[in-house]
């Protein structure tokens, strides 16, 4: 045990250094783009927000970053836990880039490193076929019976997108070490100038009953590239490991 305490020490410093460095990098792009942006050289960016806990479809563009930070409210029948996710993701390449996720610091038993090559896209990056490879680190409790140590998964994802009205990334990957296949599907329709309604769906489908939830919330913008979520989060089979979950959450990007 001592030594599963030390390996879980030893993620949770790694992982934080990792959020650090991301951290840094997106301050740094953010006030280059404003700099720029003061002295005309780009045009005004057309911001639009990103589902609550899914990723994007597509990479990021160069330079470009997302940040999505969550406080939650957790009960499990009696069990009530209040704990933090987030997501964060950075555009290094053209062809692709990283994610760094987590959907809860306690309450799920790994923080996923996502890496992202796209295969296919639009100009307009309306569309877009990418493939995708997570490792997910072991850095939260273990569930019940479940796999615990690092993880392995690989898929493809789809976007489909309506600029400036609607956006929807689909995301289909099999878990090598838990054995089960994972459906993910983000969808942000814009209601007015400043209001936007969310939806995330996921599906979880192996060896066991399958379990599916919903996550849905409101986002309203608060500043050119700063948007406040409220969020309910709700499992509709009786497989679940979880009541429900209720969601604040302050998303800050360039794009």
């Amino acid at each position: 045990m001592k030594g599963i305490d030390n390996m879980t020490k030893m993620v949770h410093r790694r992982v934080f250094l990792t959020l650090t460095v991301f951290a840094v990098m997106a301050l740094e792009v953010k006030a280059r783009q404003d700099f720029d942006y003061r002295r005309g050289n780009v045009p005004a960016i057309q911001h639009f927000p990103h589902p609550l806990n899914a990723t994007m479809a597509i990479p990021d563009p160069v330079g470009s970053y997302n940040i999505r930070v969550n406080a939650f409210h957790q009960q499990k029948d009696n069990e009530a836990t209040y704990d933090f996710s987030g997501h964060l993701s950075y555009g290094m390449f053209d062809w692709g880039g990283i994610h760094l996720r987590s959907l809860g610091v306690k309450t799920t038993p790994l923080t996923e490193m996502i890496a992202m090559v796209g295969l296919w896209r639009n100009d307009s990056r309306a569309q877009g076929v990418s493939l995708l490879g997570i490792v997910g680190l072991p850095t939260g409790s273990k569930e019940g019976n479940g796999h615990h140590g690092l993880a392995y998964l690989a898929g493809l994802t789809g976007r489909f997108a309506k600029e400036g009205i609607i956006t929807n990334d689909m995301i289909l990957h099999y878990d090598f070490s838990a054995k089960h296949t994972i459906t993910e599907t983000g969808t942000v329709v814009k209601l007015s100038g400043n209001l936007f309604a969310t939806l995330d769906a996921k599906g979880t489908f192996g060896s066991d009953k399958p379990e599916v939830a919903l996550l849905a919330s409101l986002k309203f913008q608060l500043f050119a590239a700063t948007f406040l979520a409220l969020g309910y989060h709700t499992p509709v089979t009786n497989a679940r490991t979880f009541s429900h979950q209720v969601f604040v959450q302050i998303e800050v990007g360039s794009h």
